[in-house]
């Protein structure tokens, strides 16, 4: 049986939730990590529904999940959700708070039954013999702390066991600690440290007295402001804007109906990635609809936190670097489409010119190559370095 403590950091996004599992140590004393991303789609199935879809081979433990809550209750999540109950399937909204959301404690349980994954990876055994006592980091918006952190975390520590029907799996759970961090602020601290306590060379200056820097945390719902000085944040700058990714998706979507173009969801959000889109034989180019809908969309964004400093009597010239992160500060898979990150950089700039980018640093992977680190992935890299 495999006893501890293991710890697991939960990023729960209105797109995807991120979750890394840190236990055990490497041969360089290094703590072990491992860090997925999960669908947070899901959908109330029926038995009879679940055993007929399960009889034709086609959902397994590999691709999709499902389970069931104290009450009775059946949810299903991956392949099986996105594919069989995509009508019924629900996912976080930008106008519900996680704290308060059903999805959000669905995505909880989710997240520790990849953790007890992890950790029987981790130790080369089964999930059955993981025995472990949990301590959970859990991300919100930098606005929500104050009102949030108390609920999520309640949230949490009711999660006493889990009972998977696929894979077939079944134990208790002891949560022994939940720490609320909040988002934006874990991402700088993803830039600055390497590890805990070990600063990156090239970005200690960021936390030196008197330095300033705004952070946007663009998601797929909303994007998330906080400003900080030196490592402190100022709690006056915390605020919350409900426009995200999804903004550009719909803009664009507009667009093309208005060109006779109608398109599912999912084939949109591959169109605005490559810039491209498929009606019937035509492939119609799309790069200038999305320009124009991340130029919209980018200004609507700064106006709002132009109109909020003010309001809160921050100066915008005060501020010296600019960090962005989250999904909408990744490059696209056409290279003739900006990331939204460019023109938030640009609209910010016509207000304070001197402002200076925060690039993305490098990291070495595995395989001894330096690579960029994931600005979408900057968040939970960031909590991760707290959490060890």
């Amino acid at each position: 049986m495999i006893t501890g403590t293991a710890k697991l950091v939960v990023d729960l996004g209105n797109s995807e939730t991120r979750v890394m599992t840190l236990f055990g140590k490497t041969a360089k004393g290094n703590p072990k990590k491992r860090t997925s991303v999960l669908s947070n789609r899901y959908s109330v199935i029926s038995e009879d529904k679940l055993e007929t879809y399960l009889s034709g081979g086609t959902y397994t433990d590999e691709n999709s999940a499902v389970f069931r809550l104290p009450n009775g209750a059946l949810y299903c999540n991956g392949d099986l959700c996105n594919l069989e109950m995509a009508q019924t399937s629900v996912r976080p909204s930008a106008l519900e708070k996680k704290y308060e959301t059903l999805i959000s404690k669905l995505s909880l349980i989710n997240a520790i039954k990849q953790g007890i994954e992890d950790v029987a990876v981790f130790s080369n055994c089964d999930m059955e013999s993981v025995d472990v006592n949990w301590e959970m980091y859990l991300l919100l918006p930098p606005e929500d702390i104050d009102a949030g952190a108390k609920q999520i975390a309640d949230m949490a520590k009711s999660i006493t066991e889990i009972d998977f029907v696929l894979p077939k799996y079944k134990t208790n759970i002891n949560i022994t600690k939940v720490n609320v961090y909040p988002e934006g602020m874990c991402a700088f601290f993803g830039v600055i440290f390497e590890r805990k306590g070990v600063p990156r060379p090239d970005y200690r200056y960021l936390i030196e007295t008197g330095e300033s820097t705004v952070i946007f945390d663009i998601g797929a719902g909303t994007t998330d402001i906080v400003m900080v000085k030196g490592s402190q944040v100022i709690q006056s700058s915390r605020f919350t804007k409900e426009i995200g990714g999804n903004n550009v998706h719909r803009i664009v979507q507009r667009s093309l109906r208005n060109k006779g173009i109608s398109l599912p969801e999912e084939v949109l959000r591959e169109g605005v990635n490559t810039g491209y889109v498929r009606s019937g034989s035509r492939t119609v180019d799309i790069t200038e609809d999305i320009a124009e809908a991340k130029r919209t969309v980018s200004n609507q964004l700064v106006d709002a936190v132009q109109e909020f400093f003010e309001s809160s009597m921050i100066s915008i010239r005060t501020i010296a670097n600019i960090l962005i992160c989250g999904g909408g500060a990744e490059e696209s898979a056409n290279e003739n489409i900006a990331p939204i990150a460019n023109y938030v950089v640009d609209y910010m700039r016509r207000l304070t010119p001197d402002l200076k980018r925060i690039e993305m640093p490098s990291t070495v992977t595995s395989d001894g190559e330096e690579e960029k680190l994931s600005p979408r992935m900057l968040n939970i890299i960031g909590a991760g370095i707290l959490a060890e």
